[in-house]
């Protein structure tokens, strides 16, 4: 045999190899991870890196993560979690923590496990992001789980945004939290029943002063439940997608070109979306009809007693030009909050303004605001005096002795 037909048959061979080489599996860990409150992760083997006070997952999850630290970012960059034990609390567990991000997860449901995709319990300014949680909507649901994939329960000022709750038997759940943003969200649920229970998109439980807009409900029998709850269900401008708003509304039309109906969709009496979307939100479409609202929250009504005045402004969307007019005079350019420095004594007022980039426009409340900066001591005339009275008190003891000598 030539050498020629050897190296054949070796190419060959290690080409069939190749085909038939079964391909890489992605890592998966089996196991409870925890991030202790001083920042540690046990047990340390997890597959989480630490750089500085950022976390991030490296693999698919077998488990649950319990984040007991504050001030800290959770990344699940895409991995997926399952539980493999069933209890109460979440896959992702957030108690009693505050300034916490969690983000980027895809959490799924597995049968007679875990009941909750992520819990946050008496936990505050918590933002979960941009997570994928379905499937928790198990038939055995009679056996006292609560099957939700958000759920929290106390605490206050959280956000939840652009998350993906699909087949859930509650997307959503608040009991006795307030001050919750939920904003940008997918909720869809399933219009069948669950072992005799029927899905909800969020349930609203003595859960009062939260904000919901530019979400889309579909589909859940009851897209959203309140029991003992007041809340504002548009931001002034948009609300939400209903599924049904159709069938409780056939006869709406859209206010012009607005994408929202002139009809306001009731939740209940005292929960009303009053700018319900026509079509379900995206941003590519309602961006440029989003008008830009700006709040100042310094200067405000009150005596500043130094010259420099702190500027401090919010604006609801991204804005590429902003301004202010001090007393009416021309506007100054700025790139947000800002100090104006030299104000004289007197009453002032100022006005904020904004413009983005779809040349939608935005000015603030004027506000009204007084400085007075105390007059300095006059400290030249203070030790004039002082001169002159010891000139005074010298004169006299100069006098004094002159008659003595007499």
């Amino acid at each position: 045999m030539s050498k020629g037909v050897v190296l054949l048959l070796v190419l060959v061979f290690l080409t069939a190899a190749c085909i038939t080489a079964p391909l890489p599996v992605k890592a998966e860990y089996q196991g409870n991870i925890t991030i202790n409150a001083d920042g540690t992760i046990s047990p340390s083997t997890a597959p989480i890196e630490k750089t500085g006070n950022i976390y991030t997952l490296t693999s698919d999850l077998i488990g649950s993560i319990t984040v007991n630290s504050n001030n800290i970012v959770l990344d699940g960059k895409g991995y997926t979690l399952v539980s493999d034990d069933y209890d109460e609390f979440g896959i992702v567990a957030l108690s009693k923590v505050s300034n916490v991000t969690m983000k980027n997860f895809i959490i799924l449901y597995s049968e007679y496990k875990k009941t909750i995709g992520i819990s946050l319990a008496y936990a505050s300014n918590v933002i979960v992001a941009n997570n994928t949680i379905t499937g928790f909507d198990s038939i055995q649901a009679w056996n006292g789980g609560t099957y939700t994939g958000i759920y929290v329960v106390g605490g206050n000022s959280n956000t939840i945004t652009q998350n993906n709750l699909v087949y859930n038997l509650n997307g959503m759940e608040f009991l006795s939290s307030s001050y919750n943003l939920i904003v940008e969200n997918n909720i869809t649920g399933k219009t069948d029943s669950h072992g005799g229970l029927f899905s909800t998109g969020i349930y609203f439980g003595s859960a009062s002063d939260n904000t919901i807009y530019y979400n889309n409900f579909a589909n859940s029998t009851y897209l959203v439940k309140v029991s003992g709850s007041i809340n504002a269900w548009d931001d002034g401008y948009l609300g939400n997608y209903w599924s049904n708003y159709k069938m409780k509304h056939p006869n709406a039309i859209q206010i012009g070109d607005s994408g929202v109906y002139n009809i306001p969709y009731a939740v209940d009496a005292q929960n009303i979306d009053r700018h319900p979307l026509t079509q379900p939100f995206n941003s590519a479409f309602y961006a440029p009809k989003i008008p830009l609202k700006i709040s100042v929250l310094s200067p405000v009504n009150q005596e500043f007693n130094k010259s420099s005045v702190p500027l401090s402004f919010t604006v609801n969307k991204q804005a590429v030009w902003m301004s202010y007019s001090l007393d009416k005079q021309d506007n100054v350019t700025i790139t947000g909050n800002a100090t104006l420095s030299g104000v004289t004594n007197g009453v002032h007022n100022i006005t904020v303004y904004a413009r983005d980039e779809f040349e939608n426009t935005g000015t603030s409340e004027t506000i009204y605001f007084n400085v007075d900066v105390p007059e300095p001591f006059p400290t030249t005339l203070v030790a004039a005096a002082s001169v002159a009275s010891v000139g005074i008190i010298a004169v006299g003891l100069l006098v004094y002795f002159k008659k003595r000598k007499r």
